[in-house]
Parts: structure tokens; sequence; C-alpha cells
């Protein structure tokens, strides 16, 4: 669970950090509603919220709205109250690989409540794909 301060790949632009922080209000309100734990935002703009149809279809759903030329974020959160001994939110390579082909160029997760499987194969991914994977609180 990487914690405050955690990043891969490219540095985040003015533009992205704002667009992170505006998606991790709006992800916050809508898990607090319990609709969803994802949003995916582009110029201040919502795209997508995750639904009952997960974090997965969310994802390529926003990278259509975001146009042929891509760049949006999104930011992935963890429902207030919790229980994180029976379910953890959690991403991995196959996450940035579907952020890759939707053209999201940022994926934010909320610091030390959200597990990064196969750390060491989203680093390279990141690189390679030129995604960035940070953390927010």
């Amino acid at each position: 669970m990487p914690g405050e301060g955690f990043s891969l790949g490219p540095k985040l632009s003015a533009e992205q950090r704002a667009d992170v922080a505006f998606g991790y209000r709006m992800a916050k309100e809508m898990s607090r509603l319990e609709i969803g734990q994802t949003v995916v935002v582009k110029n201040g703009t919502v795209l997508a919220a995750e639904g009952f149809e997960g974090t997965d279809k969310c994802l390529t759903r926003g990278g259509e709205l975001a146009g042929k030329v891509g760049g949006a974020v999104a930011v992935k959160v963890v429902r207030e109250n919790h229980d994180l001994r029976f379910d953890i939110p959690c991403l991995g390579p196959r996450t940035l690989e579907i952020c890759s082909s939707a053209r999201i160029s940022v994926l934010a997760l909320e610091s030390g409540r959200t597990l990064l499987l196969e750390q060491e194969a989203c680093e390279q991914l990141a690189g390679q794909r030129k995604i960035t994977v940070t953390t927010i609180s």
C-alpha cells in the first residue's frame, strides 16, 4: 500500500495535479454515497464515474470520453468505513494496461489504503507507457 508521496512514471503537470485534487474530491463524495470508488476526469470535468460495472469499465469509458488525444486522470479511493480486513481495493499491471489502451495519463490512488500489486511490473509499465501512478490523501 503505497504511502503519501509515492509516484511512478512522468512528473505531474500543474493541470494534472489540479485534476487529481478535483477527482479525489469527487471520488470521495461518490464513495460516501456508495456509488463507486473511481472517477475519470479531464480539465475539471468528470467524464466517468464507477458504478456496478467496476473500475476497469469506468477507466475504459472515461478514456473514450476524453477524446482521441486522451490525457484523462483516474482517481481511485476507498469508501468511508471500508473494512479492509475483508476487501482491499487493489490495482496492478492489468489496470495500467487498461489505462494505456484508454489513453489515461494519470492513475491516482488513495495513499496507504490501496494495494499496488506487482510494483516492479507497474513501475516498468508506467515508464514504458508514460502513465503517472501517484498517491493522494
